[in-house]
């Protein structure tokens, strides 16, 4: 459920970014005095945006459909996996992929970064120094070797560089790709008993997939739809704060995920700061104008946090996080489990009271090739 919910918190986040921020109608921005937080009394509602039409709208549920080279493609990409040997006759070979144990010793001393168990290593593939990868070729599971190397003089490691050392080296097991589709294959990797039953169920997952791509896109584009009919008249500097500080706390972790600090990121994305202040006004506007439009429609619908269906998905979410109310609340704030909550009532009741026309993905494309014809047919007449 946590996975659930921490995807649902982007929705919002999502949907505003496709928005350009809703509606401009020719007036100026309306800004008020920089607060942390957004509350009631920083702007008045109704003065900040006039709601545009959110029941009733046309949205297309585009499906992508599932051609047999999807379901092959499913089944080459299992059947590469490499997968245990059970031959206890079998020995390495080069391109398998074996699992072991090593120590690796200079002196007879045990060095540091030598020493690991159960790491897979394709055999040929380079990752380790000359001669410790040719030198498992032919061993067979359960086998040890002594594998005497000498660390190439420009390793990175001054006291390796150029050192004698011996790794021992067990190997645990051998996997290669089976590399053929047989029942026997098909029972001893899957949940299916025959080759059919293994196409048939990758493509019924597949389908879902997709179905559940559809659904999300479509969720999305009505949601874009409701926001850019909306008018946003005002933007109050508190939520466009908010949003901004969303803005850079993203960037900033990307940042800390490459270890570099912000200047250097933004250099390396080839952004200069301007730009990125630039970005981060406009995501914290759009951010603004979804939380706009979605105030706007909770308080059209009378939702409160005391009705009947907010405690039901409060209490459902509750029940699958496998926590109490108290600690689901501090762990995520209650502001954000409020907004969450009235994300997903209003997402629903705008799907659900849509016009939806479901199409394949090809039908788009089938249509403008058939404007392309008819427009060469009639350049040809």
């Amino acid at each position: 459920m946590k996975r659930k919910f921490a995807i649902l918190a982007l929705a919002l986040c999502l949907g505003a970014s496709m928005t350009s921020c809703g509606s401009d109608k020719g007036k100026e921005d309306t800004k008020t005095e920089s607060t942390d937080t957004a509350s009631a009394d920083d702007y008045n509602l109704d003065e900040a945006v006039t709601l545009g039409e959110y029941k009733g709208i046309a949205v297309d549920k585009v499906i992508t459909p599932v051609t047999d080279e999807d379901v092959q493609n499913e089944i080459d990409y299992a059947l590469s996996n490499p997968v245990e040997v059970t031959d206890e006759n079998a020995v390495a070979q080069e391109g398998d992929t074996v699992n072991i144990d090593y120590e690796g010793t200079k002196d007879g001393v045990a060095f540091d970064g030598g020493t690991a168990q159960g790491t897979d290593l394709e055999l040929g593939s380079g990752q380790f120094i000359d001669g410790f990868e040719d030198g498992l070729i032919g061993a067979k599971k359960g086998e040890s070797r002594d594998l005497n190397l000498t660390f190439p003089e420009d390793y990175p490691e001054e006291s390796l560089q150029g050192a004698d050392v011996v790794f021992h080296v067990t190997v645990n097991a051998i996997k290669r790709p089976s590399g053929e589709l047989t029942d026997a294959w098909v029972q001893a990797n899957t949940d299916y008993q025959t080759i059919d039953e293994y196409r048939a169920g990758i493509r019924t997952n597949l389908e879902e997939q997709n179905q559940a791509q559809a659904d999300q896109q479509m969720r999305n584009d009505a949601w874009t739809k409701v926001v850019e009919g909306s008018e946003i008249k005002e933007y109050p500097e508190s939520l466009v704060k908010k949003g901004e500080d969303a803005y850079e706390e993203q960037v900033e972790s990307y940042a800390q995920m490459f270890g570099m600090e912000m200047e250097d990121y933004l250099e390396q994305l080839g952004m200069s700061q301007e730009q990125y202040n630039s970005q981060k006004e406009e995501y914290g506007k759009s951010m603004t104008a979804a939380r706009l439009v979605l105030q706007a429609i909770v308080k059209a619908e009378g939702y409160t946090t005391d009705d009947e269906d907010y405690k039901n998905r409060l209490a459902e979410y509750v029940e699958q996080q496998q926590t109490t109310e108290e600690d689901f609340l501090k762990q995520y704030g209650e502001d954000i489990v409020e907004e969450q909550i009235m994300m997903d009532r209003v997402f629903d009741l705008i799907v659900d009271n849509a016009v939806i026309t479901e199409k394949q993905e090809t039908d788009s494309t089938d249509a403008a090739a058939a404007d392309t014809d008819a427009a060469d047919a009639q350049t040809d007449e």
